[in-house]
């Protein structure tokens, strides 16, 4: 019997929110003191110039969004918790739907590929992640080049 997991091509990313003025400390320290590596990082300029990192680690994955005012997003941004690769964004809503969790946000295409969110019955918000080729460019950046070592 299929269930939603067999969507999920990635373990869980916990979703943590960072002021900018910690951002480069916090992603220096997830990387020094829990044996992480810096998978991916991007800007959003027109989002507040929102950055998100994603930091995987044997401890726990990692993606943070460093910003200052989370002001003009949809208020479930706020409440997401955890983040899933998938390679199949539509399949994985769509599944999501048939067993009662409320999709609160439709494929929408953002720098690495696609975001998608769901939130479970009691308010648990997931984030759904797909990469694109032009997503690629985003992966294994050098940490120094972006502050971080």
């Amino acid at each position: 019997m299929q269930n939603l997991t067999s969507f999920f091509t990635s373990k869980e990313y916990v979703r943590v929110f960072v002021e900018v003025a910690y951002g480069a400390s916090f992603v220096k320290n997830y990387l020094t003191n829990f044996d992480a590596k810096l998978e991916y990082a991007f800007n959003m300029p027109n989002l507040n110039d929102l950055q998100v990192v994603a930091l995987l680690s044997p401890y726990g994955n990692i993606s943070a969004v460093i910003t200052d005012s989370l002001e003009g997003f949809p208020e479930y941004l706020a409440r997401t918790k955890t983040l899933y690769w998938t390679d199949d964004m539509e399949s994985t809503l769509k599944f999501a739907n048939s067993i009662g969790m409320k999709v609160l946000q439709p494929k929408t295409p953002v720098p690495i590929g696609f975001q998608g969110r769901f939130e479970t019955p009691g308010g648990y918000v997931v984030e759904l992640a797909e990469l694109s080729e032009e997503g690629k460019q985003y992966f294994n950046p050098d940490p120094a080049k972006l502050g971080f070592a």
